[in-house]
């Protein structure tokens, strides 16, 4: 599975946003433009780390330098293995994204 994390044009967005996976598969993030990150919230806390609210670690990709790897040639990455077939919540961290609508899951 591959998920693109923002656009070269700006747009604060997963895509796709809902992607339905198996125990095992592997996510791969994509981060195509702006200052993005991949963090892992939960349904009733969208736009904070799960680990302020429960006591699970959680994921994070931290920010990944777009620009910087652009003129290398390349696409930054973060890939995630499905460990369980309950829902994955993820964000982006920077700024407002996520309260502008930056979010997506999984299962």
């Amino acid at each position: 599975h591959v998920v693109s994390v923002g656009s070269p044009n700006g747009t604060l967005t997963f895509s796709p946003d809902n992607l339905k996976a198996d125990v095992g598969d592997m996510i791969q993030f994509q981060f195509r433009g702006g200052n993005h990150s991949v963090a892992q919230s939960n349904f009733d806390n969208p736009c904070t780390p799960i680990s302020d609210h429960t006591n699970q670690t959680g994921i994070f990709s931290g920010y990944q330098p777009v620009a910087a790897s652009k003129a290398m040639g390349m696409i930054p990455t973060y890939t995630v293995k499905v460990s369980a077939k309950t829902p994955l919540w993820f964000y982006c961290s920077q700024g407002k994204h996520c309260q502008n609508g930056m979010v997506m899951v999984v299962n």
